[in-house]
C-alpha cells in the first residue's frame, strides 16, 4: 500500500524542523537526565488524539508529534515493543539504552489515518488501547465529537506486526458516584455509592463489575483479533489491587498506569507513563520530566487544614460553604499541598472517638470527608489525608480498656489519663482495628496520600501492656520491670524494639491503604527534638534514620515556641540545626519542615509576618519542602495576602 505523506511529515521538511545547535544543547541535558545504561528501564509515552481539530486538553497536533519522532530518532531514543518488553522481563534479552514505548489510549481515527503511516515510515512498534464499547457505537457524550476507528481498521494494524492492540476496557472508561455527595471519581477503582439504598458498593461486586467488563472487553477484541489481549491500559491509570488481581485471573500480564516515572520490566503490572499534552515547547518540557522522574520533586509548600473548622455535622450546606471558602483560601495561597483532618477532634485533645468518613469501626461524625478531597483534588491540589495511627477510643469500653498503652511509673502501672490515649502497638486486637479503619477510609476516599499523626510514639515509661511483656520475653529474653529497662543496654535494646513495633505496625496500616489507593504517598509526623537531642530518640521510640527509610515524606514538627525556642537568633540557630540534621542524612527531599501558626501555650494566633519569617528561615537554611499548622478560614489567619509569596507552590502569584 502505498503510503501519502502530507506536507508536515514530507523527510525534507522533517530534517529542518530543529536547528543542529538546538538539538545539541537539548542532547546534552537529555543525556544527564536519561537512563544511564541498558537494562531494566524504559520510558513510556501516553497519547491521545493526533488530530489537527483540537476538542480535548489532550489532542495533539500531527506537526507536533511528528517534530517528537523526529527528536528520539536524532536522541538515539530505540523505541520497544510489547514482546521487547516480555522478553526481557523473562531475562531472553537485555533493553536498549534509551528504550521507548510509544502508546495510544481510545483507538482514535487518527491513530489509523496519521499515526499507523508514520510508524510504518519510521518502523516503531506502538499499543494500541481499546475502548470496545465505543468502537461498538456506545460512546459517552464528551466524546461523541471525536471518531474512532472501525473494526477493519484496528485489524489492519494488529497484522502489521507493529501495532499491538490492548484492552481499555468495555466501559469502565468512565466516573461513578463516589459519595453521598454526589462526586464522581474513575469506575475502575472506585467503589460505587448507590444514592437510594445509601450504601457503598461492596468488594464481591467491585470485584465482579471489574471482572465482567474486562472479560467482556478480552471477548470482543477476540472475536475480531484472534488471539485474547493480555494488556490492558486502566481508564484513567485508576485501579485497585482488587482489580488487579481479577484482570491477572482472566490473563493480562501488562498493565498501563498514568503514574509519572520509568517503567521497569521487572514490575510490568504498574507500567509508568509520561502523559502527552500538545506543547510547541515539548522538547524542554520532556527533559524536565525525565529530570524530575530520575531524581527530583516539585517543591511541596503544605497547609495542614482542621475540618473540625469546616463541618457542622448537623448541615451539610453549611459544610460545603465552609468548603468552598477554605478551597478559594487556599488557591488564593497557591499551596499546592493539603494535609487534611479524617477524624473528628473538636475538643483539641488528639483522642479520636468519630471521624468523617463511612467505616465500620468508630461512630461517623458526617460522610464528608470525600467529598472534601475530591473538590480540593479538583484545584489541582495534592491532598493527604491525616489520620492518627493508635490514638481511637473506641465504642466497646472493655475492649478499649484491654488495648490501651500501659504506663509504668514509681512502681505505678497505669493508662495514661491525659494526652494521647493510645492503643499498644504490640496489641494484635489494636493492629486489627487500626486496619480495619485505613481499610475503609482508603477504599471510600480518593486522597493522594496519608499523613501519619504524631500519636505514633511510647516515651521511656510506656509500653508495659501484656503484649509488651511477652514481645519482651520472646525478642529479648528479658522480663519487663521498671528497673530492667532502667539502665543501659536492656534500656537500649527495649527502645528498639519499641521503635520497630511502631515502625512494623505503621508499615501494615500502609500495606492496608496501597491495596485500595496504589499510588498513594505516605508521610509521617515527628518531633523535633528527636533530631537535635541524641536522648530523644528514648523518649518517644522514633528516630530519623527509619522515617526517611520507611515513608515518603517526613514531617518535621519545627515548632520552635513548643519547644521553648525564643528570640530570632536561637530560633533562626535552632532552624538551621533542623535542616543540618536532615541534611546529614541526605533526607532534605523527603524531609517536609512544619512550622507553627498558633502559640499553644499563649492561645493566640502568631502574626503572619512571623509565619512568614520561619518559612523563611528554613528555607534559606536549605528546607526544599515547608509547611505550615494550623490555618483559620473565617479569621484569614495566616493572612493570605502575606503569606502567598513564601508558601505558594506556583512559580507566579495573582496580584489581586
Amino acid at each position: 500500500m502505498a503510503i501519502i505523506l502530507t506536507p508536515w511529515a514530507r523527510p525534507s521538511i522533517l530534517r529542518n524542523i530543529f536547528k543542529p545547535q538546538v538539538f545539541r544543547c537539548l542532547l546534552l541535558l537529555l543525556v544527564i537526565a536519561s537512563p544511564s545504561a541498558a537494562g531494566d528501564r524504559f520510558i513510556t509515552l501516553g497519547y491521545h488524539d493526533i488530530s489537527e481539530k483540537v476538542t480535548t486538553p489532550d489532542d495533539v497536533p500531527p506537526d507536533q508529534f511528528v517534530r517528537q519522532l523526529e527528536y528520539f530518532k536524532a536522541h538515539g531514543y530505540q523505541p520497544v515493543s510489547v514482546q521487547d518488553l516480555l522478553q526481557a522481563a523473562a531475562g531472553r534479552k537485555v533493553l536498549p539504552e534509551q528504550a521507548i514505548l510509544l502508546t495510544f489510549d481510545d483507538a482514535y481515527r487518527s491513530f489509523y489515518t496519521v499515526v499507523f503511516p508514520l510508524l510504518k515510515l519510521y518502523r516503531y512498534p506502538a499499543v494500541l488501547m481499546v475502548v470496545t464499547s465505543w468502537i461498538e457505537g456506545d460512546k459517552p457524550p464528551e466524546y461523541r465529537g471525536k471518531e474512532f476507528m472501525t473494526w477493519d481498521q484496528i485489524k489492519e494494524v494488529a497484522a502489521s506486526g507493529l501495532v499491538t492492540v490492548a484492552s481499555h476496557s468495555h466501559k469502565l472508561h468512565k466516573y461513578v458516584t463516589c459519595n453521598p455527595q454526589g462526586n464522581l471519581e474513575p469506575a475502575p477503582g472506585t467503589f460505587i455509592y448507590d444514592p437510594k439504598a445509601r450504601k457503598y458498593e461492596t468488594e464481591e461486586h467491585f470485584r465482579a463489575r471489574i471482572r465482567e467488563d474486562l472479560s467482556k472487553s478480552q471477548e470482543i477484541l477476540s472475536s475480531h483479533l484472534g488471539p485474547k489481549p493480555f494488556v490492558l491500559a486502566w481508564p484513567f491509570g485508576a485501579y485497585n489491587l482488587l482489580g488487579l488481581e481479577e484482570a491477572k485471573k482472566l490473563g493480562f500480564t501488562m498493565f498501563m498506569t498514568l503514574r509519572r516515572g520509568f517503567g521497569d520490566v521487572k514490575k510490568l503490572d504498574a507500567i509508568n507513563r509520561i502523559y502527552i499534552l500538545p506543547n510547541p515547547q515539548w522538547e524542554e518540557e520532556f527533559k524536565q520530566n525525565l529530570a524530575k522522574d530520575l531524581k527530583e520533586t516539585s517543591p511541596v509548600r503544605a497547609a495542614q487544614i482542621d475540618l473540625d473548622t469546616i463541618v457542622n455535622p448537623n448541615s451539610y450546606e453549611e459544610s460545603d460553604y465552609n468548603l468552598g471558602l477554605l478551597i478559594d483560601r487556599l488557591v488564593a495561597l497557591g499551596v499546592n499541598t493539603v494535609f487534611l483532618q479524617g477524624f473528628c477532634d473538636q475538643k483539641g485533645t488528639g483522642n479520636v472517638s468519630s471521624l468523617y468518613f463511612y467505616n465500620r469501626v468508630l461512630p461517623v461524625e458526617m460522610d464528608f470527608l470525600s467529598h472534601a478531597v475530591n473538590r480540593i483534588k479538583a484545584r489541582d491540589i495534592k491532598t493527604f489525608v491525616w489520620m492518627p495511627a493508635l490514638a481511637f477510643d473506641l465504642p466497646d469500653a472493655a475492649l478499649n480498656e484491654k488495648l490501651k498503652v500501659r504506663r509504668m511509673e514509681k512502681g505505678k502501672l497505669s493508662i495514661p489519663a491525659t494526652g494521647y490515649r493510645r492503643l499498644s502497638p504490640f496489641a494484635g486486637e489494636s493492629l486489627e482495628v487500626s486496619r480495619a479503619i485505613f481499610r475503609d477510609l482508603s477504599a471510600y476516599v480518593n486522597f493522594d496520600g496519608i499523613l501519619f499523626q504524631d500519636d505514633a510514639f511510647l516515651d521511656d515509661k510506656e509500653d508495659f501492656h501484656p503484649a509488651a511483656a511477652q514481645a519482651a520475653r520472646a525478642l529479648l529474653g528479658m522480663e519487663l520491670t521498671e528497673t530492667s529497662v532502667s539502665q543501659a543496654p536492656a534500656r537500649d535494646r527495649w527502645t528498639e524494639l519499641k521503635t520497630a513495633t511502631i515502625n512494623k505496625f505503621l508499615e501494615s496500616l500502609m500495606a492496608t491503604a496501597h491495596i485500595y489507593r496504589p499510588g498513594a504517598l505516605m508521610a509521617r509526623n515527628i518531633y523535633s527534638e528527636v533530631l537535635t537531642n541524641p536522648d530523644a530518640k528514648g523518649w518517644f521510640s522514633q528516630d530519623l534514620q527509619s522515617y526517611l527509610k520507611n515513608y515518603d515524606y517526613t514531617v518535621i514538627m519545627a515548632y520552635s515556641r513548643m519547644e521553648k525556642v525564643f528570640g530570632a537568633y536561637k530560633q533562626r540557630h535552632w532552624f538551621q540545626q533542623l535542616v543540618e540534621r536532615v541534611r546529614r542524612e541526605n533526607g532534605l527531599e523527603k524531609a517536609i519542615f512544619k512550622v507553627q501558626a498558633y502559640d499553644w501555650r499563649r492561645k493566640r494566633w502568631l502574626e503572619t509576618e512571623t509565619v512568614r519569617w520561619e518559612l523563611r528561615c528554613l528555607l534559606a537554611a536549605g528546607a526544599r519542602h515547608v509547611a505550615y499548622y494550623p490555618d483559620d478560614v473565617f479569621e484569614n489567619r495566616p493572612q493570605w495576602r502575606t503569606l502567598a509569596d513564601t508558601i505558594s507552590g506556583r512559580e507566579f502569584i495573582r496580584g489581586d
